[in-house]
């Protein structure tokens, strides 16, 4: 499946802050690694570093079958623990399994990062891949498709632990490293979600794999020549916790990592006196927020930049993942939808150019709100209940979701984008919402860009990146940690991670030791953030379902249930109405590209039917999603006329064909039945 494998692909790589990409290299050649080449060059010959990674298959094989759901949480035995070791080509593999669970960024919404790398018994790479996508293969199994019979023996490198057991209805993963006959598996990170995390470690080592979780070997170290093989296991920790920083602050805060981004000139200004915003800076720089909102779910701004600036708060690219815009305001003092929009900045509306030179031609077409038009992206207004009804009403009818509050607040608008099961967002608002923002605990990472500029002011103040926030002494400021700094042509990026205190949920009880004066630059602030994301699983595992069995995203708890969950189903190329209709059938990828190509389906249209094959063929069931919604939004005339009355009626076929075909998700259903839960799709929109 295009996109999947990575053995004959060029990936992007990542630095050491995880937010940029500095380059392309092959992964099919090891012998020109430069992450290997450059780790070697800095361990001694004579290092146990530089020992063979252990080949040797375990004495007890144990059973070879699929891994029972039923499998608890298991510690490594004492013979496991006991012969733990970490050498430069076990880091140089974890490292790469973490940069390949970033293939798909920017392709699709976000979701775990996934990525395996395979050898064989006398350690040459025989697949390399990564998960496309919530719902997509998973990493393990493409992984094993690939290698096929040369993976017997061999060893695999995970960055995060697969998803496994009852609470998540799935066992592709491990059944296919069981199958697969690998003797080793190198996991980076356990799953943090609730009921997951441990549970495919345990199956695998009770079906005879061994398996080391870099973790659980950390305190092991205590001797000087123990030293190196420690921090070549940090390493390979902190970057696979850096590859999924999003899901551990999820569970950890409950709310989606939040990454408050601005540009400012180094007197701190992030427009002039007027409001004048284009552009603080350059080209490179806004290359790479561009990039940062294709890996987001969702990009916020309030209504003041909406009113001054215009924006289009698009990627920029043509395809791949496209971010919903959305924009808060509590009075709904929105420009209208026939309305003309100049800002007072240009927004994104030109490359480089400058507002003053839009002149005539801008002002001669009267350009509209660009968020009013969604034909590229989805746009969401939300605002107080019963605010400008009629302005709704024009809003929904050219396409704009308007979500109502009875409060309209930060920390309420980050609550509710987690009921949506989004898992980053992407502010880049003014100081009049940044302030208030930063009050309610919703951000926590920033990315600040300094241009070397100086404005000063106009007349009056001009405006700085975060408005009020009550802090009226220099020592009760938050100070980042974590922090990274790189170059964008001419633009400086610094950032770093906002303290604990200043978050919520169980990563808001940390206790924290020092001072602000500490470094800043070393210290391991996701470290933190994984500990509160084990303590939050915990409760959340002891809390139980309280009756219910609530689903939703395939990653999260009882995520088989989820239409976008990865499990093929036979069904119909065209619906036909009956469950016993003799039509010609195909497997579809997931039950959300059956049920997204059915819209289409029976209209006597070329479009339908390009439209009913581009999602079949879709990389992962996101990209099926947004190809059938775009499409019912922007060309209704194709959708078949019985849509709202049978739409149903496919679901529930589609449905039914997954339960028969596929056992965990069934089991997970079946015992809900035996313990007397009702099943809820918790999600607070229908598409």
């Amino acid at each position: 499946r295009p996109g999947h494998s990575a053995v004959h692909r060029g990936l992007p790589r990542r630095d050491r802050e995880g937010g940029g990409r500095i380059g392309m290299q092959s992964l099919a050649s090891r012998a020109s690694d430069p992450a290997r080449a450059a780790y070697r060059a800095r361990t001694p010959r004579d290092s146990p570093l530089r020992a063979a990674v252990p080949r040797g298959k375990p004495a007890m094989r144990g059973r070879r079958g699929a891994a029972a759901l039923s499998d608890p949480p298991g510690a490594p035995s004492r013979s496991q623990s006991a012969r733990f070791t970490f050498t430069d080509d076990d880091l140089v593999h974890v490292l790469r399994a973490a940069e390949l669970s970033h293939g798909s960024d920017g392709l699709v919404q976000p979701h775990p990062r996934s990525g395996c790398v395979l050898l064989d018994s006398a350690g040459a790479v025989v697949a390399r891949t990564f998960q496309m996508g919530q719902g997509g293969v998973r990493s393990e199994v493409l992984a094993a498709r690939e290698a096929g019979a040369r993976a017997d023996g061999g060893v695999a490198y995970l960055n995060l632990e697969p998803a496994h057991g009852p609470a998540v209805g799935e066992d592709a993963a491990v059944d296919a490293l069981v199958r697969s006959r690998v003797s080793r598996v190198v996991v980076g990170i356990l799953h943090p979600v609730a009921g997951v995390r441990g549970r495919a470690v345990a199956a695998l080592r009770n079906a005879g794999v061994r398996v080391d979780v870099l973790g659980e070997f950390t305190s092991r170290f205590t001797s000087a020549a123990d030293e190196r093989a420690a921090s070549a296991v940090a390493e390979g920790i902190a970057r696979c916790r850096d590859a999924n920083r999003h899901l551990l602050h999820r569970v950890a805060t409950g709310r989606p990592f939040s990454v408050f981004k601005y540009a400012m000139t180094v007197d701190g200004k992030i427009a002039t006196t007027s409001g004048h915003s284009a552009w603080v800076t350059g080209p490179a720089a806004r290359q790479q927020v561009w990039a940062e909102r294709a890996r987001s779910d969702a990009v916020v701004v309030g209504g003041t930049t909406v009113r001054r600036d215009n924006p289009n708060l698009t990627t920029r690219r043509d395809g791949g993942h496209r971010p919903a815009r959305i924009v808060l305001s509590r009075t709904m003092d929105l420009p209208g939808t026939e309305d003309a929009n100049y800002g007072l900045g240009t927004g994104d509306f030109e490359e480089d150019a400058d507002a003053g030179a839009m002149g005539a031609e801008v002002r001669k077409r009267k350009p509209r709100t660009n968020l009013w038009k969604t034909d590229e992206a989805a746009t969401i207004v939300m605002t107080v209940t019963g605010s400008r009804p009629g302005f709704q009403a024009e809003l929904r009818a050219l396409g704009v979701e308007v979500v109502e509050f009875d409060e309209l607040t930060p920390g309420g608008v980050a609550d509710y984008c987690a009921k949506r099961g989004y898992l980053q967002l992407f502010w880049e608002c003014g100081g009049g919402l940044a302030g208030p923002a930063l009050t309610d605990g919703v951000f926590h990472h920033v990315m600040a860009f300094v241009a070397p500029k100086i404005v000063g002011s106009s007349g009056g103040p001009a405006p700085s990146p975060v408005g009020e926030t009550g802090l009226e002494r220099m020592t009760d400021a938050l100070a980042l940690r974590g922090l990274g700094f790189r170059k964008h042509g001419r633009d400086a990026l610094i950032t770093g991670y906002l303290p604990p205190k200043s978050s919520t949920g169980a990563l808001a009880e940390t206790e924290e030791g020092g001072s602000n004066d500490g470094d800043a630059w070393t210290e391991d602030p996701l470290g933190i953030v994984e500990a509160a994301a084990e303590r939050a699983a915990e409760r959340r595992e002891s809390a139980g379902d309280e009756g219910a069995m609530r689903f939703y995203k395939s990653w999260d708890v009882n995520g088989a249930l989820s239409n976008f969950s990865p499990h093929p189903i036979d069904a119909p190329l065209v619906w036909g109405g009956r469950e016993d209709d003799d039509a010609k059938t195909a497997e579809w990828p997931t039950v959300e590209h059956f049920y997204q190509a059915q819209k289409f389906g029976g209209v006597d249209d070329p479009a339908a039917t390009s439209a009913m094959e581009a999602i079949r063929a879709a990389s992962s069931p996101e990209e099926a999603a947004r190809i059938g919604r775009t499409l019912q939004r922007t060309n209704p005339s194709l959708i078949r006329p019985d849509w709202d009355e049978c739409k149903e009626r496919v679901m529930r076929a589609a449905l039914r064909a997954k339960l028969t075909r596929h056992a965990a998700p069934r089991n997970l259903l079946l015992g809900s039945r035996a313990a007397g839960q009702s099943v809820i799709e918790d999600s607070p929109t229908d598409a």
